[in-house]
């Protein structure tokens, strides 16, 4: 590997940990200094511009976005099993651009920022399928299997949580968790190396 692809394997490890650390650090905050019942709210009530620091709230998303939008693209760009590219390309541009304007869109910009959190809800764990099953015959078993279990905990444990409480907050951050795991998983593990295919 060139010095030039260390250094930005190095840079894009390095920004996605920071801003996922960043990510949890200010919803904890965020958490205690409002008071708010998880069981009870959407996450989003933190960005709100009745809160004192809604705008740190929805800083770290728009930032969070970016992070994600480089890795995931630099992922995809780098995997040298990933034939078809050109899909999950736009799939997970539109999940970048999606949590941007949850970020840029507070509570008080409804319906616009509810149509973002939706959408990028539905259509993230959607990217993480399409982009397995568009590749299958080419991924590792093993690898193919991963990115399955991801898109489906990514969206069915929330929405299976989600019936035991009034609000959104507990099911978004789960939500928020299994993202986080994906991004840390495919920022670390090589897939530039060249291997048997086993099926």
């Amino acid at each position: 590997m060139s010095n030039k692809s260390d250094l930005v394997s190095i840079i894009r490890k390095t920004q996605t940990t920071v801003s996922i650390i960043l990510f949890f650090v200010v919803m904890l905050f965020c958490w205690q200094v409002t008071d708010y019942k998880l069981s009870e709210i959407q996450i989003s009530y933190w960005g709100s511009d009745q809160m004192e620091y809604g705008w740190l709230w929805n800083s770290i998303l728009i930032l969070l976005s970016i992070s994600i939008f480089f890795n995931n693209i630099i992922f995809i760009k780098d995997h040298i099993r990933l034939e078809y590219k050109t899909v999950p390309y736009i799939c997970f541009s539109i999940v970048a651009i999606c949590l941007f304007f949850v970020g840029f869109y507070n509570l008080e910009d409804r319906p616009m920022h509810n149509i973002f959190a939706f959408a990028y809800f539905f259509i993230y764990p959607l990217s993480i399928f399409i982009m397995a099953y568009l590749n299958r015959e080419k991924l590792l078993y093993k690898e193919w299997f991963t990115h399955l279990i991801f898109s489906i905990i990514m969206i069915t444990l929330p929405l299976a949580i989600l019936v035991f409480f009034d609000g959104f907050g507990i099911p978004e951050i789960i939500h928020s968790l299994v993202v986080c795991v994906w991004n840390i998983h495919v920022a670390f593990k090589r897939f530039d190396i060249t291997l048997p295919t086993i099926k």
